[in-house]
């Protein structure tokens, strides 16, 4: 009798409480175990102990570390430090299971754990990335959390300190450049030993072309579970009563464009007067600009309504039912979750066209992509006047989502893959 193909998922997020990161791990564990294979999630957590916790359907094991609470020794707690106890972990995972085996990594905590395991026990490592983290510290590849930039320099970052944490903390932070340049360059060395190197986007790829031989790269995308979205967006959300609405999910953080709503808004005002009643914005998250966008959005009478953090599944129902789903990402998007879930609820979509964006959306037939928030202000007037052209843009991004991103697209990539890697027949 052949043996299941076994892939252990190591991933520093997962369900229920995760970002998007997270909840593509557990999509691909999902989907995986769904056509006949075995998946296992592993995943780190501050705390104490190592325990199994099934979840939504996954098994997953979780494995505490301890964090040091200063800054810099907080991340090498997190990372250097605690690297050789996760590759034990999967290592010893990896014994319980007979049959093909291989180690996919979903993020930057676990992927040189990964990649030590695989070692250690002779099988191959992939390893996805859905950010900044091979060239960028923080991850965002945003100086001082504002401005995209290529790469972190000396110089750059004794600039990029002083923006982040202030004149004085910046100063005192100085000593630490040379960790901050060190842990980037360990990042990547753990990723070119990677069998293979998953780049989620085009923009991801290109990128990763610097660092990682282009033979080792493929580009396969996030993929999304359309029973599932179409199971919870039947039911009505709980968060919101039936008025029309338009709809912002995210981190109200720069690198999200949460601090370009007010300029939208702003300029929405402008463009339609003061007279004219404007749907109510709904942003589903919460962060350090909450205050500034609430007094902004009050200055130029638009109603907004902050949900903090809301479960996954009712985003999703809250995007099945929105107006228009507004996604104005400053940074150089790797491939936004977000926006792929949007589109498989037939969202109407009006995005800052940043990284891989443009993979998700083409202008004008999927969504609308505005380069600028006087452009993005616009197209928010015009959708609102034009709904017969915003529930075609729904329907549009609905059928992109089944061509790309849909499991049974996305999962035989990756079964491919993993056979390639094994020296197996396809």
């Amino acid at each position: 009798m052949t043996r299941p193909l076994t892939v252990l998922l190591p991933t520093d997020a997962f369900p229920p409480r995760c970002g998007g990161a997270g909840w593509s791990a557990h999509a691909l564990a999902a989907a995986l175990i769904a056509s006949g294979r075995q998946a296992l999630a592993l995943v780190p957590q501050r705390g104490r102990g190592i325990r199994g916790e099934p979840t939504l359907g996954v098994p997953a094991i979780r494995i505490g570390y301890r964090e040091w609470p200063l800054p810099f020794l907080r991340n090498y707690s997190r990372h250097e430090r605690f690297w050789p106890q996760f590759a034990a972990v999967i290592e010893q995972a990896a014994h319980e299971y007979s049959g093909p085996l291989v180690i996919h990594a979903q993020h930057v905590q676990a992927a040189p754990a990964a990649v030590i395991a695989g070692r250690r026990l002779g099988v191959p490592v992939v390893i996805t990335v859905r950010d900044h983290w091979p060239w960028d510290y923080f991850a965002t590849g945003l100086h001082g959390d504002r401005v995209p930039y290529p790469r972190q320099t000396w110089a750059s970052l004794a600039v990029d300190l002083t923006a982040r944490l202030g004149p004085l903390r910046g100063a005192a932070a100085l000593p630490a450049i040379g960790y901050l340049r060190a842990h980037p360059a360990r990042r990547q060395g753990y990723l070119r030993a990677a069998d293979a190197v998953v780049a989620v986007s085009g923009y991801i790829a290109e990128r990763l072309a610097t660092i990682v031989s282009p033979a080792k790269i493929h580009r396969i995308p996030n993929l999304v579970d359309l029973a599932m979205v179409d199971e919870t967006i039947a039911r009505a959300p709980q968060a919101i009563d039936q008025q029309p609405f338009l709809l912002f999910v995210g981190k109200l953080e720069r690198n999200k464009g949460a601090h370009l709503l007010v300029d939208i808004f702003g300029e929405l005002r402008r463009l339609v007067g003061e007279a004219v009643r404007l749907p109510p914005l709904l942003i589903a998250g919460d962060g350090v600009l909450r205050n500034e966008i609430a007094h902004g959005m009050a200055r130029v009478g638009v109603s907004v309504r902050f949900l903090d953090w809301v479960a996954h599944d009712e985003i999703l129902r809250l995007s099945a039912r929105c107006m228009l789903f507004l996604y104005p990402s400053a940074w150089g998007e790797p491939l936004s979750r977000t926006l792929i879930e949007a589109s498989a609820c037939g969202a109407p979509v009006i995005a800052m066209p940043t990284g891989g964006t443009g993979d998700i959306l083409s202008n004008g037939v999927n969504g609308v992509l505005a380069p600028t928030t006087a452009h993005f202000a616009r197209q928010i007037v015009h959708l609102l006047a034009h709904p017969d052209e915003r529930h075609a843009l729904g329907r549009a991004a609905r059928r992109n989502a089944e061509q790309q991103f849909a499991a049974g697209v996305v999962v035989p990539q990756f079964i491919q893959l993993y056979r390639s890697l094994l020296g197996m027949p396809g």
